[in-house]
């Protein structure tokens, strides 16, 4: 599986992240594609991802989208954590 992103008439690209026949990219893509597509996992430090989770739930929120649940976010976080950026 592949993801295509596209933008308002820009060519489309294959976007592949780690474990894409995974349940915990299953997850990690359909809850974190709602609003954008979902960044790279490599995009942030395993330190950094879970305040940018928080972050996202909160404009769910806002936004009046459902919050992710709990044991969702705990999958998320793992998955995030597994394939993130390593610190310098």
């Amino acid at each position: 599986m592949v993801a295509m992103l596209s933008a308002c008439g820009a060519p489309q690209q294959q976007v592949s992240y780690p474990e894409m026949d995974s349940p915990s990219f299953t997850t990690y893509a359909a809850q974190c594609s709602l609003c954008h597509a979902p960044p790279r996992p490599s995009a942030h430090t395993a330190g950094e991802w879970p305040a940018v989770i928080a972050r996202m739930q909160g404009h769910r929120i806002e936004s009046r989208i459902p919050p992710i649940q709990a044991s969702d976010m705990l999958v998320i976080r793992d998955y995030l954590r597994r394939h993130a950026k390593v610190e310098k």
